[in-house]
Formats: structure tokens, C-alpha cells, sequence
């Protein structure tokens, strides 16, 4: 009878660690797959990225269906109350869900945009699950960890490429000279998507040489770091390059002025290897020779400057049609996927009241070709879902910030996990800021970093403010235990 008794608790706990398991080898192959997984066998319009979504897609709704069934399992244990910064990044994320299939409905093919949607709300999805059942911070460590490595493993294979060895070739064609600036993008299908996936890495590897436990480790980080931002740089992509620049400054004041437990000796150190980081970047920039390896940045960054130059020409393009888009459908948007189908409709709408010629000259340059996305993430998720989604998608990242900013503001959490959170969001600010000029929510390998990463560095936030609270509350509850003791009883 006591035997029965004592193992009836027991009975739960073995399935209960199955599903964590199975959960954190599914994460870890949502990290591992996207970037690396490369197939022929399907093939559509965009067989690459396509192939990418499909795996991308599998294993979020596999991680969902474990978190629910995990959740489902710890239904009869007492609810703890949650933050309310959680619960408004949850109805952030449910809004979003929602303002993707409504416009979807809404738009001018709902099957097309429909399936269209299924991609990116998957992680959508996978994202409020991460913010309702957070992980671990010591899972979340050794998934970052784990990212850095394969983005490590994806810039020595790039940097391979470059010098002229291609070890992937006999298995894979994939490398296509003839059609991009340049032919180094691995197993991404473009330089755009690398150097936008390598960046963020380089920064989070930057920001992993301080919480490395030995000079080792440390040493390791600072190789991964190496390996990320040196191929994003020879990329070319200048997306890429400004959210590089605009995630280590974001890293090096944090440090400085975030974490202060950090000893002298780290911190100069870490200032040192940032400054001599950016020397390095700026010689090969600007007084290395046209031809060589930052010839390519160097001439694409100039451009920025030059707005009859074509890839400039066609942003202001993009983002005019963009615009028009926005004027036309303003509340629910034109519909996921829908960026290529409505662009020529609203060019030449755009095109009719002007009197000249430049529109002309422009449809000419484009011979047909048709931009599937605004190469600007921000207007083209204001276009896509309208306002209502444009704002839960800016009301997502503006609990984000307050959750982060409290993190660090309160000293909540341990000192590595605010520096981890710390390093995941210069590499969000990153991702944002290629999303400027590129598409990376709208791309399987960097829209799942984006993702991930947002939910890892919240459930950090969120993990460390419970903590706290819980802490506040066992002290309250113990002060006023001691005081509810008569004064004869304590001195007894």
C-alpha cells in the first residue's frame, strides 16, 4: 500500500522528461536544419527557399504540439500567476496570427495568400508557445550556443567557397556565379540571405566571449565570431554590414553601462578586441584596393548615396508601389504573398497620372521582372496585413523592449543571463535593421533566427523577473512571520 502510494506522484515524471527531451532535440534541429538542409527533389518556382520553408514549417508544428502536450500534462498543478508583460507579448503574437489569416481572406486570391501565410505563421505560432511555455535559460543557452556553431560551420564553408575550394559541390550544385555579384552563399541560395543570417550570428559570438566560463570557451566564441562576420562583410550585402556595425555598438555600450559586476580586466578587454575589431573593418574598407575582399562592400555602400544608381532606383520603386498598397487596402492590407501579384497592378495605377517619361524608362529596367517582395520587411508587412497587423507587429516589439528593459533595469536574473539577453538583442537589432532594406522575415533561414531568438531572449526576461518576484514574496512572507512572534518568544 505504501509502495503504491509512493509511486503513483512518480508515474508522470518519466513521460514528462520524454517530452522535454523530444522538445529541446526538435529546437535544436529547428537551429540546425533551416541554415544547412539543402534538396533538389522539390522542385518549384523557388526551390531553395521553398525546400527550407518545408522543413521550417514541420518542425515548428512539431515543437507547438509538444508544448501543448507538455501544457496539457501539467493541467491539474496549481496555475502560477503570470507576468503581465507576458500575457500582452502573447495577445501581441495572437493578434498578429489573426491580422495574417484575415488579410488573407480578404485579398484578391485567399487560396494563394492563404498557403502563402502557412510559412511565416508557423513561427507566429511557435513563438507565442515559447512565450506562454518558456524554455529553460540553461536550454536557451545551449541552443544559442548550438545556433553560433552552425553559423560558424556555414561561414567556414562560405570562406572556403571564396578561396576557391568548395567542399559541398560533388554532393550539391548550388553555386551559381553567372547569376548574383557574386557566387558565395553555401547552401542560402543568395549573398543577400547569408551575410543577413551570418551577421546577427557575429554579434551574439561577440557577445558569448564574456560569458564564457574559461579563456578557452572564450577563445572558441571569438573564432565563431571571426567565421560569422568576416563572410557577411564578403557577402556584400550592406544590410547585412549596417546591422553588424549597429549590433556591436549596441553590445559594447551594454556591457559598459548594463552590466556593472563585470570586473576592470573584462571590460578593457572586451573594448579593446571591439576597437580593434572595427580598425580592422574600416582599413579594409576604405584604404583596401577596389579588387579586393571589401572592393565589393566598399562600391555597394557608395551606392547608398547615388539614387540613380539601379539597385537604389528600384528600392524607391519598391517602396513607392509599397506605399500605394498601404493607400489603397489600409486596414487589412493586401493579403500575405501578395506583394508579387498586386505589384504591376499598382505600378502602372501609379504610372498613369504622370505626365513623363520616368515611369516608362523604369518599367523598361525592369523587363518584366517582378519584385515578389518590398525588400523593406517593415512596409511590407504594413502592406500585406494593414494597419491592424502593422500595429501588433510593432506592439510585439514594444513589450519586447519594456520586458528587456526591465531585465536589465532591476539587475533580475543572473549576471551571464542578462549578458546572454543582452548578446540576443544586438542580434535581434540586427535583424531588424536588414529588415530595412531586405526581406528576412520573409526568408526561412532568418526569419526562424528572428523568431527564435526574440522568444529566447523574452523568456529570458520573463524567467528572471519570476525569479525575483517569487524571491520578494519568500522575503515579505518571512519578515512578517518574525513579526507575528511575540517578543518574549524570540528572546527565549
Amino acid at each position: 500500500m505504501n509502495r503504491r502510494n509512493m509511486q503513483r506522484p512518480e508515474e508522470p515524471i518519466a513521460p514528462r522528461r520524454a517530452i522535454a527531451r523530444a522538445r529541446h532535440l526538435v529546437a535544436a534541429l529547428l537551429c540546425i536544419m533551416p541554415p544547412l538542409y539543402l534538396s533538389n527533389r522539390l522542385l518549384t518556382l523557388h526551390t531553395v527557399e521553398d525546400n527550407k520553408w518545408l522543413a521550417v514549417v514541420f518542425l515548428s508544428l512539431c515543437e507547438t504540439s509538444l508544448i501543448a502536450l507538455a501544457a496539457a500534462m501539467r493541467a491539474t498543478e496549481p496555475r502560477r500567476p503570470r507576468n503581465p508583460l507576458i500575457l500582452a507579448l502573447l495577445t501581441g503574437a495572437t493578434a498578429f496570427a489573426l491580422a495574417h489569416i484575415i488579410s488573407a481572406l480578404l485579398s484578391h486570391e485567399p487560396g494563394f495568400s492563404l498557403r502563402a501565410t502557412i510559412p511565416p505563421l508557423s513561427l507566429i505560432v511557435l513563438f507565442g508557445m515559447l512565450i506562454w511555455q518558456p524554455p529553460k535559460p540553461r536550454a536557451i543557452r545551449e541552443l544559442v550556443v548550438l545556433t553560433v556553431a552552425i553559423g560558424a560551420l556555414a561561414g567556414f564553408c562560405a570562406l572556403a567557397q571564396h578561396w576557391g575550394f568548395d567542399p559541398l559541390a560533388q554532393w550539391v550544385r548550388y553555386r551559381e556565379a553567372d547569376r548574383y555579384r557574386t557566387g558565395v552563399f553555401v547552401t542560402f541560395g543568395n549573398p543577400e540571405y547569408l551575410g543577413g543570417y551570418l551577421a546577427p550570428l557575429a554579434v551574439v559570438s561577440l557577445g558569448l566571449t564574456m560569458i564564457g566560463a574559461s579563456w578557452g570557451a572564450r577563445s572558441v566564441a571569438l573564432l565563431a565570431a571571426v567565421l560569422t562576420a568576416v563572410p557577411a562583410i564578403l557577402s556584400g550585402s550592406r544590410g547585412a554590414f549596417l546591422g553588424l556595425a549597429l549590433g556591436a555598438l549596441v553590445l559594447l555600450s551594454g556591457v559598459l553601462m548594463i552590466v556593472p559586476s563585470l570586473s576592470r580586466r573584462v571590460r578593457i578587454g572586451g573594448f579593446l578586441l571591439g576597437g580593434a575589431m572595427v580598425a580592422l573593418l574600416v582599413a579594409v574598407l576604405f584604404f583596401g584596393s577596389s579588387t579586393g575582399p571589401g572592393g565589393l562592400l566598399r562600391a555597394r555602400l557608395a551606392d547608398l548615396a547615388n539614387p540613380y544608381s539601379d539597385s537604389i532606383r528600384g528600392r524607391i520603386v519598391f517602396n513607392l508601389v509599397g506605399a500605394e498598397m498601404i493607400a489603397k487596402h489600409p486596414v487589412t492590407g493586401i493579403g500575405p504573398g501578395m506583394f508579387g501579384i498586386e505589384f504591376y497592378p499598382t505600378f502602372l495605377a501609379l504610372g498613369r497620372p504622370d505626365p513623363g517619361v520616368a515611369m516608362d524608362v523604369i518599367a523598361r529596367d525592369f523587363n518584366g521582372a517582378v519584385a515578389e517582395h518590398a525588400h523593406n520587411d517593415w512596409l511590407e508587412i504594413w502592406a500585406a496585413t494593414g494597419t491592424v497587423g502593422f500595429a501588433a507587429w510593432l506592439w510585439i516589439l514594444a513589450v519586447w523592449a519594456i520586458a528587456i528593459a526591465r531585465m536589465f533595469v532591476q539587475q533580475s536574473g543572473e549576471t551571464h543571463d542578462r549578458l546572454l539577453a543582452l548578446a540576443l538583442v544586438s542580434g535581434i537589432l540586427a535583424l531588424l535593421v536588414n529588415a530595412l532594406f531586405n526581406f528576412p522575415l520573409h526568408e526561412p533561414v532568418r526569419a526562424t533566427l528572428f523568431w527564435l531568438t526574440l522568444a529566447w531572449s523574452a523568456s529570458l526576461a520573463s524567467v528572471a523577473e519570476t525569479h525575483a518576484t517569487q524571491r520578494d514574496s519568500t522575503g515579505k512572507k518571512l519578515v512578517s512571520r518574525i513579526r507575528a512572534v511575540p517578543y518574549f518568544a524570540r528572546l527565549k
